[in-house]
């Protein structure tokens, strides 16, 4: 079962999300994770096109509960302000893998809290050519009216979706860790899906205490630890 990744409903989703196990004695409850980066790499060599409408579609996140209501709406790949606001901490293992961190700001998958569209997929009407040929240049981006409005995109978008959740569950796309009491498990919220296997509920109990870390919070550690080292090996 996949749940995908945390707290996307709100403004500025956590960074790294940490799992600590308190008990694990009933059978079941492996927790899994994959890599989704890795996964839109691959859409991106194989359907271009299908990685544009991850990159564009908009996709809503809601939690409603409690008289509660967050929601936000983002598209699967969201794309950095400013071309040097993900290169800080690119770690790739190989060029291409490097250029397509610097160029993702976040990977954004969480069906559980996917909300309804906010926007009226097959019934806003189109403008009339006039008005659109009045108002904006012919290379100008579509408005969400005519852009949405044939369900066309809507069904580029299920195309896509489905091949970011086929690229997710793949053979060998999939970590699998059985956590024992007094482990934790640390992981990027914005990169890392993560799920569980099922578990029985007789005989045993699992329990597992997540908790979050702020993107400024660990990039400001990360810098201020990477000065000290900088200066440790440039004395020697």
């Amino acid at each position: 079962m996949y749940r995908g990744r945390d707290l996307l409903y709100v403004d500025n989703p956590p960074a790294l999300q940490i799992l600590h196990c308190l008990e694990a004695s009933t059978q079941g409850g492996e927790s899994l994770f994959s890599d989704s980066l890795r996964a839109v790499r691959n859409i991106k060599r194989s359907r271009p096109d299908h990685f544009a409408t991850l990159e564009t579609f908009p996709v809503t996140y809601r939690y409603r509960n409690n008289n509660e209501w967050y929601q936000q709406t983002r598209p699967h790949i969201e794309i950095p302000s400013t071309p040097h606001e993900a290169s800080e901490h690119a770690t790739g293992a190989d060029h291409e893998t490097t250029q397509l961190e610097c160029s993702i700001k976040a990977i954004n998958y969480s069906p559980p809290f996917q909300g309804p569209f906010s926007v009226n997929i097959g019934n806003a009407p189109h403008p009339p050519p006039t008005e659109r040929a009045a108002s904006s240049p012919s290379n100008a981006p579509k408005s969400h009216a005519a852009q949405w409005s044939d369900g066309r995109e809507f069904r580029k978008y299920v195309d896509a979706i489905r091949h970011l959740k086929q690229e997710l569950e793949a053979d060998g796309a999939i970590y699998e860790q059985k956590l024992d009491p007094g482990t934790a498990v640390i992981f990027d919220n914005r990169r890392v899906v993560h799920a569980r296997k099922a578990f029985e509920n007789e005989g045993g109990g699992r329990w597992l205490r997540g908790a979050y870390v702020d993107g400024d919070a660990w990039r400001s550690r990360w810098r201020v630890l990477r000065e000290k080292a900088n200066e440790i090996h440039g004395a020697r």
